[in-house]
């Protein structure tokens, strides 16, 4: 692994984690997983991708296992605010599958997987500009259909 791709690696690890000394954790997780699955004999054509793949699946099972162990609140009711955030968000999530596909792709590959602008370019091999273009209509598709504008231009 080069320098550059640990970078990108850390920084992505950075955004999924609380503090430094977490990221660097999950990045030697991510590091042991791959050099067991090389020891178990299975080939990985793209490193990066598979890395960050992996990455996002620990951040996930950290993130599980922390729920599972946090004390609960006594002062737990619902946040009026966050109600109407996650409605919000399900009817962005239940809209996406109304888009079409190359749409729907790019846009989950990017909302929900992570993988930034340039990393989908090079996985697609498109330039990046067309990536930000397309997601840029996609994106406004998505707040036309749903008549959510006025969220996001404030």
């Amino acid at each position: 692994m080069d320098i550059q791709n640990h970078t990108r690696l850390l920084a992505r690890a950075r955004r999924l984690s609380r503090s430094p000394q977490d990221a660097e954790d999950l990045c030697h997780e991510v590091y042991l997983a791959v050099l067991q699955r090389k020891a178990d004999g299975a080939r990985i054509d793209r490193p990066l991708p598979y890395m960050m793949t992996a990455l996002r699946h620990a951040a996930l099972a950290r993130a599980r296992s922390a729920a599972r162990e946090a004390p609960l609140e006594d002062d737990c009711g619902p946040n009026v605010e966050d109600a109407g955030l996650a409605c919000l968000c399900s009817q962005v999530l239940a809209h996406l599958d109304t888009l079409p596909e190359t749409d729907r792709a790019l846009l989950r590959r990017v909302a929900l997987d992570g993988l930034t602008p340039s990393e989908l370019a090079a996985e697609l091999d498109i330039p990046v500009g067309t990536v930000m273009s397309r997601l840029a209509r996609a994106r406004a598709r998505l707040r036309r259909d749903l008549d959510i504008t006025d969220v996001f231009d404030s």
